[in-house]
């Protein structure tokens, strides 16, 4: 049964954890640990048949995205079945991998078929919120309060739902400028993927995934024991090839999740639930070698009872900071500091304070290329809601880091955002997200931040004449031809001939001498550079003398197309590579050929 191992985990957790575990750890585990669940989803036991019984234990158990097939398999049956139409309007707000604001349908039918629980509205204004809706939120929020009298918990809920609609109202008024590129079905697949950790060179990727098919191939939930996969980039490519479970203790029987690693990749951490509670694991990758070697538990790091999720170390390998919920915290997971002692070890933990911590959770912090600011997610920061991405760097006045800053829209989302990894001086980055485009549930994206330098190819370029062509006997001929016309010009003019006859020979002379120009490749050639999407780059003319010029571009695919109304227009497509297989400089010559006669 698919249920069997979710139910033992949760029976040893529960009777080997003596402290008992904040409620906010608590819930964060089961979202990091639960496979999260959407319509596109999972394989389901047994196959769905539209059998409300068989939802209803689904549903019970959290196997959302089961319970989901089910309940829309039986609802054509009883369309107007409130009950069914709310139960699957709950299986895609309680999916933390599924597109929350589908549900809103299902509850206005729920509303409009009469006398709806109170409940509904409150459901329907989350619905409205994770599709920022945010005006009708709003309103369904005022509707929940006029029929319920809200304290303690329920009260506390809705007030941070509209601190985060104020919040998001005001962040999304100046949007990051930044793009987002799926890495589609090679890296991800219909489950989860995330916790993306990448090295600056962008030569492998390295993620959280619960798919099917990987070491761990233990159903969990709605999906599988979450497994570490890895996926490369190779040479004379700029794709990432197709991903797979990395090898070793990486990837077992039990829970693996990215926790981070060093900027330049020497060093990955992850986090595994082999000793009962989250804990780190460390692996150092020398240079030049290809794989990571067994890892090391980090003793002076992890604690007995407690759980650290999340690590990052800088290249050197002498500081790291990592999130754990151990005694002595501001509340729930915070972020800690240790500094590597002379004789290996790690140093005592030092808590970053409460300009980094709150009492709710800090987790995934991740150094940035240079180690000046480091990246981290927290719930009890000002965000857009749920887990928001925030930047801290490092002053080197107060020789303390600073008040972290809010990434913003739409780097934050309504969703949770855990893990942000920045390469090639913040140009680029890479995290997890839902979006419309998604392979199934979270998907992995490569995020392009406009604002930031990119890292450009000098390519050194020449135009020539096709080697090949009759071009050179062409410019033979001709070069003859005002040779023996400037000597005919030089004869007259010695000869004191009549001007008119002077100025004729000399007519044909300049004629000539333009018709050398015409053949020469170096003269009157235009070369336009277009993008993949048809758009205008840039225009460069060859140097006359020479036929030289210089293209400065960014990584992408360009058409290049040269002209010169005396030869066969030519164009040619060119790559300039990314990630591991950027160069800075490039040599490239085209070709012309001249019209026929």
């Amino acid at each position: 049964m698919p249920y069997f191992r979710m139910l033992v985990r949760q029976l040893i957790s529960f009777l080997s954890n003596k402290n008992v575990m904040k409620l906010s750890i608590g819930i964060f585990l089961i979202i990091l640990t639960t496979p999260f669940s959407q319509s596109k989803g999972q394989d389901c036991y047994p196959k769905p048949t539209g059998n409300r019984t068989t939802a209803a234990e689904h549903f019970s158990y959290g196997f959302y995205q089961c319970a989901l097939r089910e309940y829309l398999m039986a609802l054509p049956n009883k369309p107007k079945s409130k009950k069914l139409n709310r139960k699957i309007a709950q299986c895609y707000l309680k999916s933390s991998g599924a597109n929350k604001y589908k549900a809103v349908e299902y509850l206005k039918k729920v509303i409009k078929l009469g006398n709806p629980d109170h409940e509904v509205y409150l459901e329907l204004a989350k619905a409205y919120f994770f599709g920022y809706q945010f005006e009708m939120s709003l309103k369904m929020f005022e509707k929940y309060e006029s029929l319920e009298s809200l304290t303690g918990e329920k009260l506390a809920e809705v007030e941070n739902y509209k601190r985060n609609i104020a919040f998001s109202k005001e962040i999304m008024k100046h949007p990051v400028n930044v793009t987002f590129q799926n890495l589609g079905k090679d890296v991800n697949s219909k489950y989860n993927d995330m916790h993306p950790f990448i090295t600056d060179k962008e030569d492998i990727i390295l993620f959280t995934t619960d798919r099917k098919g990987c070491r761990g191939d233990i159903p969990d939930m709605d999906g599988f024991i979450p497994d570490v996969a890895s996926s490369k980039v190779k040479r004379g490519r700029d794709r990432f090839s197709s991903a797979r479970s990395l090898s070793g203790t990486f990837s077992s029987e039990n829970v693996e999740q990215v926790a981070g690693g060093s900027p330049n990749g020497n060093y990955f951490i992850y986090a595994s639930d082999a000793e009962m509670n989250m804990q780190l694991k460390m692996s150092y990758k020398a240079p030049g070698k290809r794989s990571y070697p067994a890892s090391k538990y980090l003793t002076s790091i992890n604690t007995r009872n407690f759980s650290e999720l999340a690590a990052t170390i800088t290249n050197d390998g002498s500081l790291m900071i990592f999130s754990s919920d151990m005694r002595g915290g501001y509340g729930g997971l915070d972020l800690w500091m240790s500094k590597r002692l002379p004789n290996g070890e790690w140093g005592s933990p030092i808590n970053m304070g409460p300009s980094i911590n709150t009492k709710w959770d800090e987790n995934f912090p991740n150094f940035s290329q240079h180690q000046d600011y480091f990246t981290f997610s927290s719930n009890g920061l000002p965000g857009m809601g749920g887990f928001d991405l925030f930047k801290s760097e490092f002053s080197e006045t107060l020789k303390s880091w600073t008040k972290p800053k809010n990434l913003g829209y739409p780097v934050n989302t309504s969703y949770d955002d855990f893990t942000i990894t920045f390469v090639k001086n913040g140009r680029y980055a890479y995290k997890s997200d839902i979006r419309n485009d998604s392979q199934g549930m979270r998907d992995i994206y490569r995020l392009t931040f406009h604002d930031a330098m990119p890292s450009y190819t000098v390519i050194k370029s020449s135009v020539f004449a096709d080697t090949l062509s009759s071009n050179s006997k062409k410019l033979d001929e001709v070069h003859a031809q005002i040779n023996h016309l400037k000597q005919k010009v030089d004869s007259l003019k010695s000869a004191k001939a009549l001007p008119e006859i002077i100025h004729a020979a000399n007519k044909m002379y300049e004629n000539k001498k333009n018709q050398l120009d015409h053949l020469n490749i170096f003269t009157n050639s235009s070369v336009e550079v277009k993008t993949q999407e048809g758009k205008l780059y840039g225009k460069y003319t060859p140097n006359a003398r020479n036929g030289k010029f210089i293209m400065i571009l960014e990584p992408g695919l360009y058409t290049i197309k040269i002209e010169n109304k005396y030869f066969e227009s030519l164009e040619k497509i060119i790559r300039v590579f990314d990630k591991v297989n950027y160069t800075p400089e490039l040599s490239r010559d085209f070709y012309l050929k001249p019209l026929a006669n």
